[in-house]
């Protein structure tokens, strides 16, 4: 009896775009194995993010080593991870196209894609730590344009390859999946033929495990924002002065990357994407 094959889906996007959010829900389904970050595993020598040095039922040592081990020039990074999981989809949210260049091209490919404003503020709280001294720090000038060239480039990039796939590409809003997560989760179980399971959106009553991502996304903590919720990001506004969010939104619009965006969601029979 032939063994059917495993499936994969790599979501594509910008460093903070929400994948962690999106692959914890989908992986909620039946059949689905969310892998997080998978370089992790040979970037940083790590292993399960939610498991952290115990023992990991999900990402077992034994498969770690092979993945670590393996020759990547004669095998994928999927097929390795397929002898170790009788899942039928993987998810991966390695994010970069220099990453599924070296694990090999995810048979499905979900462009993940996050409001320009929340995304940038999202980079100059890491990028800028004494941001992160206070939940209504004002961005500078300076910043703001280091936050502008970032998204600019790396989104230029990443659709550059987008376009060279020879494959259909779902796009996905993240304010949109914030706003009707079941909807939104409902959409895309059905664009991958696997199974709804209503109870998935509250991800958080379940034990996770993935390798690399935002451990916070978990939503256990009462005084964070997103205590036990799936909202739109909205935090953006106490980071920007109105002259910086327009700043924002025109370079943005001088550019052509929504153009590009909206093209490569045309062109797929099932995307989600809606223009700001």
């Amino acid at each position: 009896m032939e063994v059917e094959k495993l499936r994969t889906l790599g979501i594509v996007g910008l460093d903070y775009c929400g994948s962690t959010l999106v692959s914890n829900v989908l992986s909620s389904m039946p059949g689905v194995l969310n892998v997080g970050e998978s370089h992790w595993i040979i970037d940083r020598n790590l292993g399960c993010r939610e498991c952290h040095k115990r023992p990991c039922p999900v990402f077992t040592a034994p498969m770690l080593n092979d993945l670590r081990s393996c020759d990547l020039s004669k095998e994928s990074w999927w097929d390795v991870i397929s002898r170790h999981t009788d899942a039928e989809l993987v998810i991966s949210t390695d994010k970069l196209p220099k990453h599924y260049d070296l694990f090999g091209v995810p048979d499905n490919l979900l462009f993940l894609y996050k409001e320009p404003k929340s995304n940038i503020v999202s980079w100059c709280k890491r990028k800028f730590p004494k941001s992160q001294e206070s939940s209504s720090h004002l961005f500078n000038e300076t910043e703001i344009e280091a936050g502008i060239r970032w998204w600019l480039e790396i989104s230029s990039n990443i659709l550059d390859w987008l376009e060279c796939q020879e494959r259909e590409i779902l796009v996905l809003s993240l304010e949109d999946f914030s706003n009707d997560p079941r909807g939104m989760a409902m959409s895309l179980c059905g664009s991958l033929g696997i199974e709804f399971d209503p109870t998935s959106i509250n991800f958080w009553n379940r034990d996770l495990h993935y390798i690399g991502g935002n451990h916070s996304v978990k939503r256990l903590s009462p005084n964070k924002h997103f205590y036990q919720k799936i909202v739109v990001d909205e935090r953006w506004r106490n980071h920007l002065t109105d002259i910086a969010a327009e700043k924002i939104d025109q370079d943005v619009e001088n550019s052509t990357i929504l153009n590009r965006v909206a093209e490569i969601s045309n062109k797929g029979q099932s995307s989600f994407f809606r223009l700001p």
